[in-house]
């Protein structure tokens, strides 16, 4: 029996998808000239959502604007990342103060990234028995899918906003991987979009066929001799 469902809503990685997705309300202002349209389309979707996932309890997770412990660990992380457009940086902070005008919960922590924050309270809710699911345009969340996650990503289509569901089955479907073994998957093909570099001439194809095929990072690195020598070469380098 479910405890209830909670919905995780990632803010900025929400406002980016319907700043991009407008399609002719760029021109939506406040009185006073303030850009609006990527927060009518963001509050459209986030209670379009509401409405189809009825959630007992809501967060919503945003990035700061601190380093975080990932570029101690590799000072090029995002380091290719273009800064936010005008129009969008002066809409961002005003994001969270209409969710404390409606009440809506939301929450950051200096040194970590909304997905780090998701990630957690993905987890504690599928341990308390919530049925979990998480609103976010990144795919890297694949790798919190569990029988009580899932990721709900919206996606925009000549103007309309389509809802892509992702279970365990659906990335199966999709990638061949368990969600489980989505994290060695990118450690193998790199993201670009953070400026993480993966096993030069390895792409996505080829990392998810390895990873279906012996299943985790270190079996491959175990199986050297069984893999194609050119692929073998490009992961010895």
């Amino acid at each position: 029996m479910s405890a209830g469902r909670f919905l995780l809503v990632d803010a900025f990685s929400i406002l980016h998808r319907a700043f991009y997705g407008l399609y002719g309300r760029q021109n939506l202002t406040a009185p006073d000239g303030t850009p609006t349209g990527a927060l009518f389309v963001f509050f459209n979707m986030y209670y379009r959502f509401v409405e189809e996932i009825q959630p007992t309890h809501v967060m919503v997770a945003f990035d700061r604007p601190e380093a975080t412990f990932r570029h101690d660990l590799f000072t090029e992380y995002k380091g290719t990342r273009k800064p936010m457009p005008d129009d969008l940086a002066i809409q961002a902070p005003l994001l969270g103060d209409i969710l404390d005008a409606l009440r809506i919960p939301r929450c950051d922590l200096a040194g970590y990234e909304a997905d780090d924050l998701i990630g957690t309270y993905a987890r504690l809710g599928a341990e308390q028995g919530y049925e979990v699911s998480i609103l976010t345009g990144d795919k890297d969340s694949f790798q919190l899918v569990t029988d009580r996650i899932s990721i709900v990503q919206p996606v925009t289509k000549a103007g309309r906003t389509e809802i892509e569901l992702y279970d365990e089955a659906a990335i199966i479907e999709r990638y061949g991987i368990k969600p489980s073994q989505f994290v060695d998957f990118k450690a193998l093909m790199g993201d670009p979009s953070d400026n993480i570099p993966g096993v030069r001439g390895i792409g996505e194809k080829t990392a998810m066929a390895l990873i279906a095929e012996f299943g985790t990072l270190e079996n491959i690195y175990n199986s050297l001799a069984q893999i194609r020598k050119s692929q073998a070469a490009k992961l010895v380098e």
